[in-house]
């Protein structure tokens, strides 16, 4: 098997010099470095750990250069793999059941105590406004006022709001009740050693929500060129701004000035934009700004702009965002095995020479 994988790191060496591919000492100086900063040491304190432990340092480089080679023809190869489907995301969830949301509950709870040894009396006095409690929350009572006025827990004033939990968190008493309920239902009376108890699934949220804050803005661009100074530029977005200030139509001016040609025939709206989604400079301005309100001109990468937030908004990205991850996961996955299947084709057609033991 060693010897398998010898000629496999040979064969794969030898593909990857056909392909031009060369690791330069910077590179592999930067391979070194990484290695290091996760074993939490300088280069020189990994170095001499190396020195100590009996390797030797340039041949452990050697071979880092070459892992570093193979990644590098692994990566290139991999480039070329076909994309992972829609369907194929459908198909991996609807076999794996990959969009299990794993939920939060926000619970709120009655508690009617009862005392150690309580009398068959006492049990069902407590038991009787347990149901009385039921009772009025089937006529539409509200659980909070109800937890006032009965409950003995400890966060009756509360409305008896015990918080957020995570299913591992949730009072194993009536942990099956709640994984069956849906916001705003109840369930009870639970009987325990303590007395009897409601539980209400208040909320309920995926304990792995993604929320994105979103902003849409619009803006006008004009670049410096031969005939225009950046000066000029800017000046000019100086008055367009003041004409906007006083009345003028953003959009109408956006069409008529801005060089951003395919955002000014929309009147320079840019759209939607999640967090990164445009440079940082526009990005730094916008977040400052509240909607409807216009920047000063600022100068970017492209040009000088002025920028208007004409909306905010939050978007729960929770499923997308596991589908991204699924398809993340079956491209490589499927990178893997293409490149594994390539690796033993180059090996079945390679020739191999073993050089002879007494020469």
């Amino acid at each position: 098997q060693v010897l398998e994988i010898m000629i496999n790191d040979s064969v794969l060496l030898q593909e990857a010099g056909n392909r031009g591919i060369k690791i330069t000492d910077g590179q592999l100086n930067q391979a070194m470095q990484n290695i290091a900063r996760e074993n939490s040491m300088s280069l020189a304190a990994f170095r001499q750990t190396l020195i100590n432990k009996g390797f030797k340092y340039e041949g452990y480089r050697a071979t880092i250069r070459k892992e570093v080679t193979i990644d590098t023809l692994r990566r290139q190869y991999a480039a070329r793999s076909s994309p992972v489907t829609k369907a194929e995301v459908d198909e991996f969830i609807h076999r794996t059941g990959g969009d299990n949301i794993e939920y939060e509950y926000r619970l709120a709870h009655i508690l009617i105590a009862l005392p150690d040894a309580a009398s068959p009396e006492r049990v069902n006095t407590a038991l009787q406004t347990a149901n009385l409690i039921l009772d009025r929350l089937a006529q539409g009572g509200q659980f909070e006022q109800l937890a006032n006025e009965f409950s003995s827990g400890s966060n009756a004033l509360q409305g008896g709001d015990l918080g957020w939990r995570k299913k591992a968190e949730v009072p194993s008493l009536f942990s099956k009740a709640v994984q069956d309920m849906t916001p705003g239902d109840y369930a009870g009376p639970i009987r325990s050693p303590s007395g009897f108890h409601i539980v209400s699934l208040t909320d309920r949220r995926d304990a792995e929500q993604v929320l994105t804050e979103q902003t849409r803005t619009r803006h006008i661009l004009i670049r410096s060129n031969d005939l225009i100074s950046e000066e000029d530029a800017k000046s000019r977005l100086d008055e367009l701004r003041d004409q906007i200030l006083a009345g003028g139509d953003f959009a109408k001016q956006a069409r008529l000035h801005s060089v951003d040609y395919a955002s000014g025939a929309d009147g320079g709206d840019i759209g939607w934009m999640d967090p990164g989604g445009t440079v940082i400079e526009y990005e730094n301005v916008a977040k400052l700004l509240r909607p409807g309100e216009i920047s000063e001109p600022f100068r970017s990468q492209f040009g000088w702009h002025i920028v208007e937030v004409t909306g905010r908004r939050t978007v729960d990205e929770t499923k997308e965002t596991k589908r991204r991850k699924i398809e993340s996961q079956l491209l490589l996955r499927k990178q893997r095995e293409a490149f594994d299947i390539w690796t033993r084709q180059l090996r079945d057609e390679a020739y191999v020479v073993f050089p002879d033991a007494q020469t």
